[in-house]
């Protein structure tokens, strides 16, 4: 940043000044003094000022002298909500006064009589004012006069009193230095340690203990924001009163006073610097940090006092002597300039947020956009890219460099371990410099990316990722790799992947980096190092070339013209000096205009900008003027406060970056830029306007330049001189100009001529007005349409009332839409494309807005093998939507890709439907080919089955032949696992149940399969009828079977029987549906048969065990007895062990005799299991007989139906044999069960089925 002295307001009667506050929000600036003096005064800019920000003229609105004291007032504060000042005198006298009708009044007066008043504090509400005294007394009062709390501290002499932000807290910064910490109510709460005074000794005085209250709410409050100041030049700067990490500064300077600024992002010191010639007024300017960012130099005796202005922090109030001195502050803001897209990227912080919005202001089109990032450090730029350079988020050191286009768009980042303090930007590196170190990064472009292709080898990857290098400033060569790499193509460069950040810890330079600049034309880096010396290094390899010196001064920034013969330096002073650059071939010592450019001196400069073409003009700023020098010859000074960004074509070109930090909420503006030709244009505009066409035709000729041929040839055109302008184009080698006068000359209308030249000139809007004016409404439209100004043309076609064709019609509709679709605004660009009935352009806004309903109607719209079907089927099938995908496929006759989609997505069943349908007028023909497709599928299927079988996923399997459709094939896969698993493990009955359960409905899909396929004729025409009819009676009787299976169970055999019968006879021929083919053996017969046996086993296990731990012995006994059909499935000692078990509890030894001859029988069990068995059976029967003891005729009957031939359904809920006529049925796997019993239930017990 940098600072100077703008205005001096002297006060009457040559009264010292004691005290001065500017009111942030009001922008009053109140100033107390000598014998009573107190003084109220504003400065406002005017209003009818062409100038904008620091460069506005202001005039003094206010200077009210307030009367009421009679010592010297010494403290005077703001309260900013209120808007009242409080001003307190020597002798202890108080006053607050209030504005009304635009003029001071006294409101409240206060007088102790018994002390002087050493400071006062409003808290940040308002509400509450804190009052110390020189005898230790402390008040606390409301804003409405009322005493809250008065407290006499015994801790000595106070001299300065501050809340905290959230008005919790109060320090009290005692006579000794110390600092007493209280609570809102008076109550002590600690000592706060002062680490800045450490190592010293001898008397101390605080005097400014400033605690920002984060008014605007800027930033991250973790920032230091409470300044402790001694008068001893000590100061420490703390997040809060137990930060037990301060910032500790020594300023060198005997301090009088200090305070925050604004947004708490600066800290003003004040006071005087000790020399033995004289004694000097110093400002100096600190951030959150404690990094020193600028000093201030202030004429007069005694510094008393310091204020900030609240509009922006741009201008500070000096109370010196008798006088009111105003500084301006020209900050460092972050912001760069993108060249060749014409985009201005800046910074500002919005209130209440922690983040910093980033605007990409493209000065063309005038559109922004605005990202936000957190920890901003810098923004750098070259011609087409941008880089933000930001902390992480996280505690490690280092940056991350973010690139973006400059339209906003993020293409690229890198962390690296370097936080620099300065950044620059070629078209294929960045720099970034701190005390020490050069760090560049040789980026990738997008473009070359594109160069590389897609051939990602090793080496590809490397030059994707860029090279890096790391330069210690001490270092005098760089030599890794190959030094003479001078070529910007990386891909032929020699590669260093990674830097050794090692180098970082070599010890920091004795002479630090001030600053640096490059030379794009060159390409040559300068580095300018704190003792004046600059250094010269070679681009992008950091090769050292050589140094030179610029003086003793420090310099601040460094500046080269485009040729880089001369180099531009501002010290810290603000001083600029020129410098020639030596050993250069093109050096401009022979130059007359830099004849004395060792006397060549300006001060208060505070930015330079050389122009890019001529290297003998430059541009400076020099407080609120701007200067533009032609060699050494300045032109008269133009009055702004503008930043700098572009000098090229005898025009400089600046932003006023004051006024759009505070727009936050405001589109910018052409009203924010400055561009001012130099007096050469300006003069020889004045020639063209009063000495015509030859004169400047002469000028031309004297001071030849592209810019100066441009405006002659505009002004001949206007004037419809075509000779001369064709010879201006002719000079400048343009042949499309010379090709246009062509043009204007077979045109014979002068006004179609006139028009013409005022399009070429781009004055659309000049010449659309001419010709509506001369009833040429037809051109007038027919000119928007050639600049695609659609709405322009929308607007016109209803004002003027010209008919339109309704291809026309469409035309603009659809110019609408496209402007909207460029702005991603799809919803409105829909809109407009479905106007236009541009079917193509409006489905892609539905496929952006995600609504796929409305792209299916579409799609219906579409002719049959339409390109964009086959676009949007991709597209669907990226998504997932496998059913819209296939239509848009087979609309498009893509019938491979079609199936291609279904397997990749697993919809096997579709995959085979599709290869199976074939139109009857093409069957002949294409038959192979879809036996090809459903051998590929087969295939397909069979390798994927085999791969989740070998990785033992045989879950992923069996869904997989679920998908296909085959559904034999996945029972009988499932079939095989669990005879695996009952053969390997120990699973729970529940598992085993789970598992037959999901083959029994496996099973039961396969029969509704078969069912629909027997209703459906094939299609192939090789089949005959006879197979027709014999594969429609086998899936008849499978579903015959299916459902006679509850009542005759004898008849499988023969069911069984028949369809081996039927496959024999037709052997020779393959079905259609290979899921058909029956496996011979009983148990896979059993299987197809009976499904749901497995299930039903487990479950009447399950239920045994649950009725007998329910004490429901007889309903067990009779559930057990189920499990005598199912000895193939379960364990034979399991089962009769049961039956032994429940036949004890119901007292039936009979049957209980039954079961232990067979287990006595059982020959696959251990001798000693063989040996336990008999022991049980002689201690049983030794105490029984084997009687039914408990034998009734309801149990007989009970008994004597389960052992009977005929089979009787049983309930699934109890186990038990239904008697009655009416009972409830699964639809699903068809078992039966008490009415009165299912009703408890919500789901089947056996399947699962929801009960209806």
């Amino acid at each position: 940043m940098f600072s100077y002295l703008s205005k001096k307001i002297a006060i009457p009667n040559n009264a010292k000044l004691k005290s001065a506050s500017w009111s942030k929000e009001h922008g009053y600036v109140a100033c107390g003094g000598e014998d009573g003096l107190l003084k109220v005064l504003k400065l406002e800019v005017q209003n009818d000022s062409k100038h904008k920000g620091l460069a506005a003229q202001t005039n003094l609105v206010m200077n009210q002298t307030l009367e009421g004291h009679s010592d010297d007032v010494q403290v005077i504060i703001w309260n900013e909500k209120f808007r009242k000042i409080t001003s307190s005198d020597q002798n202890g006298l108080i006053i607050v006064w209030m504005l009304y009708k635009g003029a001071w009044y006294e409101e409240m007066i206060n007088n102790r009589n018994k002390s002087s008043v050493k400071d006062m504090r409003w808290d940040s509400d308002g509400q509450r004012i804190c009052i110390v005294y020189e005898d230790g007394a402390a008040i606390v009062g409301s804003v409405d006069g009322n005493r809250i709390w008065g407290k006499e501290l015994k801790y000595g002499s106070l001299t300065s009193v501050e809340w905290s932000p959230d008005g919790n807290t109060l320090l009290f910064g005692l006579l000794t230095g110390e600092i007493c910490v209280f609570d809102s109510c008076g109550n002590y709460l600690n000592k706060m340690p002062t680490y800045c005074l450490n190592n010293i000794h001898g008397a101390v005085r605080i005097v400014s203990l400033d605690w920002y209250k984060g008014e605007n709410n800027y930033g991250t409050r973790m920032l230091p924001s409470l300044a402790v100041c001694y008068d001893v030049g000590r100061c420490q700067l703390m997040i809060n009163h137990e930060d037990p990490d301060p910032v500790l500064l020594n300023t060198g300077i005997q301090i009088t006073c200090s305070c925050w600024n604004e947004d708490g992002s600066m800290l003003a010191v004040a006071g005087t610097q000790m020399s033995t010639d004289r004694n000097i007024n110093v400002v100096q300017f600190y951030n959150p940090f404690g990094n020193h960012l600028n000093t201030l130099l202030l004429p007069g005796k005694c510094l008393t006092a310091c204020t900030w202005e609240g509009n922006g922090s741009l201008r500070l109030a000096l109370a010196v002597d008798s006088f009111l001195y105003f500084a301006n502050l020209r900050p460092h803001y972050k912001w760069a300039y993108s060249s060749t897209e014409n985009t201005i990227i800046y910074n500002y912080s919005r209130p209440h947020t922690f983040e910093h919005s980033i605007t990409f202001w493209n000065l063309k089109t005038n559109k922004t956009k605005i990202i936000t990032v957190h920890h901003l450090i810098d923004i750098c730029a070259s011609e087409d890219y941008v880089c933000l350079i930001c902390k992480p988020s996280d505690v490690s050191q280092g940056v991350i460099l973010t690139m973006y286009t400059a339209i906003g768009v993020a293409i690229e980042s890198k962390r690296v371990q370097f936080e620099p303090t300065q950044s620059m930007m070629t078209s294929n590196q960045i720099i970034l410099i701190n005390k020490s170190f050069i760090y560049a990064w040789q980026y990738f472009t997008p473009k070359q990316t594109l160069d590389l292709g897609f051939k990602f080898t090793s080496s590809t990857i490397r030059q994707r990722d860029g090279i890096e290098r790391l330069h210690h400033i001490d270092t005098i060569s760089l030599r890794t790799g190959s030094s003479s790499f001078v070529d910007d193509d990386i891909s032929s460069s020699v590669f260093q992947t990674e830097v050794d950040w090692n180098i970082m810890n070599q010890p920091v330079s004795s002479d630090p980096i001030s600053t640096l600049t490059i030379s794009h034309s060159t390409r040559r880096l300068l580095i300018a190092r704190e003792s004046g010396l600059i250094q010269i290094y070679r681009l992008p390899d950091l090769y050292y070339e050589m140094k030179f010196s610029v003086g003793d001064n420090c310099p601040y920034r460094i500046y080269v013209n485009c040729n880089a013969t001369c180099l531009g330096v501002i010290d810290e002073s603000g001083i600029f000096r020129l410098h020639l650059i030596p050993d250069n071939s093109n050096s401009l010592l022979s130059s007359a205009k830099f004849q004395n450019i060792d006397n060549f001196i300006r001060k208060d400069v505070w930015d330079v900008k050389f122009e890019e073409d001529n290297p003998d003009i430059f541009a400076i700023m020099e407080k609120t003027r701007m200067y533009i020098f032609d060699g050494l010859q300045a032109e008269p000074a133009i009055h702004t406060s503008t930043y700098l960004y572009e000098f090229k074509n005898l025009e400089v070109q600046g932003v006023l970056l004051d006024e759009l930090a505070k727009t936050v909420n405001i589109q910018p503006n052409e009203e924010f830029l400055l561009k001012t030709p130099i007096k050469k244009v300006r003069d020889f505009k004045q020639i063209l306007e009063k000495d015509g066409l030859e004169k400047a035709s002469e000028f031309i000729n004297d001071n030849p330049h592209t810019k100066l041929r441009h405006l002659f040839i505009e002004a001949c055109l206007e004037k419809q001189n075509l000779e001369m302008a064709e010879l201006q184009f002719v000079h400048l080698q343009e042949y499309s100009g010379i090709q246009f006068i062509k043009r204007l000359r077979n045109i014979q209308s002068k006004l179609i001529r006139k028009a013409e030249i005022l399009v070429y000139f781009k004055k659309y809007d000049e010449a659309e007005t001419l010709l509506l004016n001369n009833d040429r409404s037809d051109l007038a439209v027919e000119l928007r349409k050639r600049l695609g100004d659609w709405f322009r043309v929308s607007q016109l076609t209803k004002d003027t009332g010209i008919l339109m064709k309704d291809l026309e019609q469409a035309e603009i509709w659809n110019g609408i839409g496209d402007y909207y679709r460029s702005q991603m605004l799809w919803d409105k660009a829909s809109d407009y494309y479905k106007q236009g009935n541009d079917l193509l352009k409006f489905a892609e806004c539905l496929y952006q807005l995600e609504d796929y309903k409305g792209i299916e109607r579409i799609i219906e719209e579409f002719p049959d093998c339409h390109d964009a079907l086959y676009d949007f089927g991709l597209r669907f099938a990226n998504l997932g939507m496998i059913k819209q995908a296939v239509h848009a496929f087979i609309k498009c006759n893509r019938r491979k890709e079609a199936i291609d989609v279904c397997l990749r997505l697993n919809e096997w069943r579709v995959a085979y439907e599709l290869a199976k349908s074939i139109d009857s007028q093409d069957a002949d023909h294409h038959h192979h080919h879809h036996q090809e497709q459903e051998k590929r599928i087969d295939n397909l299927l069979k390798q994927s089955v085999i791969c989740f079988i070998e990785q033992g996923r045989i879950i992923e399997a069996v869904e997989l032949y679920k998908h296909a459709g085959r559904f034999l094939d996945a029972a009988e896969l499932l079939h095989k696992e669990v005879q695996k698993i009952k053969q390997s493990s120990n699973r729970s009955p529940l598992y085993m149940k789970k598992m037959y359960v999901l083959i029994g409905l496996l099973m039961e899909q396969y029969y509704e399969q078969n069912k629909l396929q027997a209703n459906v004729k094939p299609r192939n025409p090789a089949c005959g009828e006879g197979v027709l009819m014999a594969s429609t009676t086998l899936a008849g009787l499978l579903l015959t079977e299916q459902d006679h299976t509850i009542h005759n169970n004898n008849n499988n055999n023969g069911i069984i029987n028949k369809e081996s019968e039927i496959l024999q006879n037709y052997n020779s021929i393959q079905y259609s549906n290979s899921n058909m083919n029956l496996i011979k053996t009983n148990e896979m017969s059993r299987l197809i048969d009976q499904p749901w046996r497995g299930a039903e086993s487990y479950h009447y296990i399950m239920l045994t065990i649950k009725q007998l731990y329910n004490g429901l012995f007889n309903y067990a006994f009779r559930t057990v007895q189920l499990l005598k059909d199912y000895e193939d499935i379960l364990n034979p000692l399991i089962i009769y062990s049961l039956i032994a078990l429940c036949a004890i509890y119901t007292r039936n030894y009979v049957a209980c005799s039954k079961a232990f001859i067979k287990l006595e029988n059982l020959t696959d069990i251990s001798p000693t299991e063989q040996k336990e068995i008999k022991e049980l059976t002689l201690d049983l029967f030794s105490r029984h007989q084997p009687i039914n003891e408990q034998d009734t005729l309801e149990s007989s009957e009970m008994d004597s139906m389960l052992e009977s031939e005929t089979k009787i359904p049983i309930c699934v809920v109890t186990g038990q044999p239904i008697t009655d006529y009416q009972f409830w049925m699964c639809p699903t796997c068809k078992h039966c069960a008490y009415e009165n019993e299912i009703t408890k239930l919500h789901n089947c017990p056996l399947c699962h089925f929801p009960v209806q």
